[in-house]
């Protein structure tokens, strides 16, 4: 909903705003940006503008810029300095919960999978919220009772999804339950709540500027707002083989532009890989849950 609608009547009491001392935001669409511009109104809104072209010396050199700058807003509203040894802590730290997602999505591509796709997402969700040593205790927790699930006898017959994508953010399972609940299983996902999130590694090299490692790494997101995107369509096409999927269901939030239009290449990649792909469009209601379900029925018989 709007930040600016009746639920939120009397914005500067909104509980909402209460659970923050200061936003930290990124440029990467349009409607982003107009909304830091009435957050900062009511709260500290810092926005870091990224650069969209990230193949050039020149992206790289201005992204690093812009987290120095970061860097220095955060000391200043903070009152701790940001040394370089610390920074490699957390980089450290941040790897070790990579390694284990990693664990988790490798565990994904058996056949059948030991966990649901949506049981997967809530975990993912959880990273948004919980301190790196509370989500690390529950990935390994739930590593280990993955480690004592015995596999069945035969194959699973459910097709294997791989959604791809708009983020789905804390509490947004409705897509993925409804593809669960009609037949299918899904292995993997491709969104910035899913594979983007950990896929890749910051480095450790404790000879070089931390600040510069972060750069490199933050600056490779495949976002959709990236142009052009080749690495986004390799990478999905890629992740689609290695999980061994039997089709892709493209999702995309109403309104979300650059996700809804990079779709096109998106399918255009995976039919050259023989990998079939269903685009669906929806918003956070309950009104078309029916509707979808019939079209992911049809999908799943298609692919089946």
């Amino acid at each position: 909903g709007s930040i600016v609608n009746d639920g939120c009547s009397g914005i500067d009491s909104c509980a909402h705003f209460g659970l923050v001392d200061m936003i930290i935001a990124e440029n990467t669409c349009d409607g982003k940006k107009k909304m830091y511009e009435i957050l900062d109104d009511f709260i500290p809104t810092y926005v870091i503008d990224l650069p969209q072209r990230p193949d050039t010396d020149i992206a790289l050199q201005y992204f690093l810029q812009e987290l120095e700058s970061l860097k220095t807003e955060l000391e200043s509203f903070t009152g701790n300095e940001i040394t370089s040894t610390k920074l490699l802590d957390r980089i450290k730290e941040s790897n070790e919960i990579r390694k284990l997602l990693h664990q988790l999505y490798c565990e994904r591509k058996r056949d059948p999978s030991p966990i649901s796709g949506v049981d997967v997402l809530k975990i993912m969700q959880k990273q948004f919220f919980l301190s790196p040593t509370e989500f690390k205790d529950i990935l390994k927790m739930v590593l280990e009772e993955i480690e004592h699930i015995q596999p069945e006898q035969e194959s699973n017959t459910k097709p294997r999804i791989m959604i791809a994508g708009c983020p789905l953010s804390g509490g947004n399972t409705k897509v993925p339950k409804i593809i669960e609940e009609r037949g299918g299983v899904i292995v993997c996902e491709e969104s910035c709540t899913g594979t983007r999130s950990f896929w890749d590694l910051v480095d450790e090299d404790e000879n070089k500027d931390p600040m510069l490692s972060l750069s490199q790494r933050y600056i490779n997101i495949p976002c959709s707002c990236m142009s052009p995107n080749k690495k986004r369509l390799e990478s999905v096409v890629d992740l689609a083989q290695e999980f061994n999927v039997d089709g892709v269901i493209y999702y995309t939030l109403q309104f979300c532009h650059g996700y809804n239009i990079e779709a096109y290449n998106v399918q255009k990649e995976l039919k050259k890989a023989g990998i079939p792909m269903l685009s669906i469009e929806t918003d956070y209601s309950d009104s078309d849950i029916e509707q979808l379900g019939v079209r992911i029925d049809a999908f799943m018989e298609m692919i089946s």
